[in-house]
């Protein structure tokens, strides 16, 4: 079996991916844009009713993924072991240490839910990006080692923008309820404003 780098992590075999591999775990984004992520395996807060993360969560930047799209050396795709990793020391050109990127998962005292962003337009947001698409670490990574659960997953902005109306719908609901209870004949006249199904779907048409 093919391996490419090795115990040494000789800094001209680092990060030698093949361009297939790259071209389908790290999706094109545009300028201004902001990548959005969501950490996982948080522990479970009885009182914010969420996963949370403690004051912070490090991902090492670096990791040994599965290529399958390896060619040896007569062009034959035959898969190979890649190290990869983003390097913060490199020493007659061996790689020794790699960054690791810290989640801030604590404001005003109260623990994060694990989102963070990276930014389109930041040559260093971008290095790490890579990165994590290509990580085991990457839930949507199909080729990911499966020994260890994700840490996290790239969160689109159509996901964002559902998680945003199930947020809105469930704060919604809440307030009518309440506000039903304690004023039955006003919440009797909002409920005419919601057309009936029929109307509806003459509405739509």
């Amino acid at each position: 079996m093919q391996v490419v780098g090795n115990s040494r992590l000789r800094c001209e075999n680092f990060n030698g991916v093949s361009d297939a591999l790259k071209k389908e775990l790290i999706k094109p984004v545009t300028q201004g844009e902001l990548i959005h992520f969501q950490l996982l395996n948080g522990s479970w807060d009885v009182t914010l009713k969420r996963e949370c993360f403690g004051a912070s969560r490090s991902i090492r930047l670096r990791d040994r993924i599965w290529d399958k799209y390896a060619v040896n050396e007569k062009g034959e795709e035959v898969g190979a072991y890649v190290e990869i990793g983003l390097p913060e020391e490199i020493v007659n050109g061996n790689v020794v240490k790699c960054k690791k990127f810290w989640v801030d998962s604590i404001a005003n005292g109260i623990p994060g839910n694990g989102e963070f962003s990276l930014a389109a337009d930041n040559i260093a947001d971008m290095e790490i990006y890579e990165i994590l698409c290509l990580k085991n670490g990457n839930k949507d990574n199909p080729h990911r080692g499966k020994s260890k659960e994700p840490e996290y997953e790239i969160v689109r902005p159509d996901k964002i923008a559902a998680v945003q109306t199930e947020k809105d719908f469930k704060e919604l609901k809440a307030k009518l309820t309440r506000f039903a209870k304690n004023n039955p004949e006003k919440a009797e006249e909002l409920s005419k404003l919601i057309p009936a199904t029929k109307e509806k779907e003459v509405a739509e048409t």
